[in-house]
């Protein structure tokens, strides 16, 4: 647990040292505290992420809670959107996935830097029997978004393989079209994870139903991408979504 909330508490630090040192100087300190490639001046989106276990026996007081929260939550402008998840098979951890989007890294950072919010993601492990959160930055692999909170969202948790992250780079691009094409799907995004850790990569896929969703899995052509999985990563895994009405009315 301690572990999943270090680059949370990175970003706070960060921000700290924006407010102490001034826009000229924290850019070097930032520059210099992440990976070099991606630059946290850049408004780049970004998106984190947090899967949880429900404790047994403990949903419906879970849910109490996020409902007491959820207003703080959404009050602040640097989140773009809030969305939960629940997992269809309640029996498969993660059983519960949550989604804050921004802009940039300094609208996230700022956001974190929140009394109010560092508060509840403070207090967060205390309703939950686990919790892992990621920190992702969106790539461009594929350009397809319509608008809409869509009710599925299957999602990939992808390792690149060792030393082969362009080459699964390489056959994306080769098969983003097959990807985007068929009508069944409403929106898909690709992410890295910006600390470099696993999982590597995220892709999200929405549709708007589980009809579409059912349809879009059993195309020839995206069955044959998936059992390309296998071989063009170093491993992954799926997890299908339903979302909840927490964050709607924002």
């Amino acid at each position: 647990m301690k572990s999943k909330f270090c680059s949370l508490f990175l970003i706070i630090s960060v921000t700290v040292m924006i407010g102490l040192t001034g826009c000229t100087s924290v850019q070097d300190v930032i520059l210099d505290s992440v990976q070099p490639e991606d630059s946290m001046v850049e408004a780049i989106p970004m998106k984190i992420v947090l899967l949880i276990d429900y404790p047994e026996g403990g949903k419906d007081a879970y849910i109490e809670w996020v409902r007491s929260v959820a207003p703080t939550l959404q009050s602040f402008e640097e989140v773009r959107r809030i969305r939960s998840y629940d997992n269809q098979d309640q029996t498969m951890s993660p059983n519960r996935l949550v989604e804050y989007e921004f802009d940039s890294f300094l609208e996230m950072a700022a956001y974190l830097n929140r009394p109010e919010v560092a508060e509840v993601m403070s207090d967060l492990p205390n309703h939950a029997s686990d919790v892992n959160l990621y920190t992702f930055i969106q790539r461009s692999d594929y350009s397809k978004g319509e608008e809409g909170s869509w009710s599925v969202k299957s999602v990939l948790l992808i390792d690149y393989p060792l030393g082969g992250k362009q080459a699964y780079l390489d056959w994306v691009d080769s098969v983003s079209a097959i990807t985007v094409g068929p009508a069944q799907l409403k929106t898909i995004a690709s992410y890295d994870n910006y600390y470099g850790e696993t999982p590597h990569r995220l892709v999200d896929f929405e549709f708007a139903n589980q009809e579409d969703a059912d349809a879009y899995a059993a195309l020839d052509d995206i069955m044959t991408l998936e059992a390309e999985l296998d071989d063009r990563t170093g491993s992954w895994s799926q997890h299908i979504f339903e979302l909840r009405s927490d964050y709607i009315n924002e």
